[in-house]
């Protein structure tokens, strides 16, 4: 199907005239943090900081089980996420190497041929349903009316949002659940994709002991 023909079933789906408000959050009882809600069979795919707060054992301990005994299905889009802090962190900050030396241990962990990637599609309705929430939550304002630190924080969060809906969809394509503590995106595009599978959780305050 020529390129076209996506976009318009992408905007079939989500007219962005439907959104002219900002979308808001809804309480946490109304969110999908059961572990147990989760279908028997369904895969996982975790989204980037899980993969952090796993490997410093603060997943909650009913998240834990789950992953371990669960497929997990990993996304190009995290392990990109994951890669870019090794290049972004201080190589003078003493806690560098520490870090650096965990997300390298995730990284190695995982079979890249085994890793996969966003159809065009899913980044032409991402790219769209991105814009939309970019747009609602005023991340949309003129250039020439922001200072160049604020333009840039402006471009750095529609880019989050891009990927985030990116990793969405990533999941949704291979069927599988998205394991996030990202809270407040993955509530707004569940909006646009209900039937989804999210699996929220908030992160321990304090390690699970090794």
């Amino acid at each position: 199907m020529p390129s076209e023909g996506f976009v318009r079933e992408a905007l079939d789906r989500h007219d962005p005239a439907c959104y002219l408000r900002s979308i808001p959050e809804r309480p946490t009882a109304e969110l999908p943090y059961d572990p147990a809600s989760i279908p028997e069979g369904v895969p996982l795919m975790l989204d980037t900081t899980a993969y952090i707060d796993k490997a410093a054992r603060r997943l909650p301990l009913s998240i834990d089980r789950l992953v371990a005994v669960r497929r997990v299905i990993h996304s190009a889009v995290a392990l990109g996420e994951l890669a870019i802090s090794i290049g972004l962190l201080d190589p003078t900050d003493p806690r560098t190497p520490g870090t650096v030396g965990t997300i390298h241990d995730i990284l190695g962990g995982i079979p890249l041929g085994k890793a996969v990637s966003p159809s065009p599609a899913a980044h032409i309705e991402a790219g769209l349903v991105a814009g939309i929430l970019a747009r609602t939550q005023q991340l949309n304002r003129p250039r020439k009316g922001l200072t160049p630190e604020q333009d840039c924080c402006q471009k750095g969060l529609r880019r989050k949002l891009l990927n985030d809906a990116l990793l969405f969809l990533s999941a949704a394509e291979q069927g599988a659940c998205l394991v996030s503590a990202n809270r407040t995106d993955l509530d707004r595009l569940l909006r646009f994709w209900p039937d989804a599978h999210v699996l929220l959780y908030q992160p321990l305050a304090s390690p699970v002991p090794a």
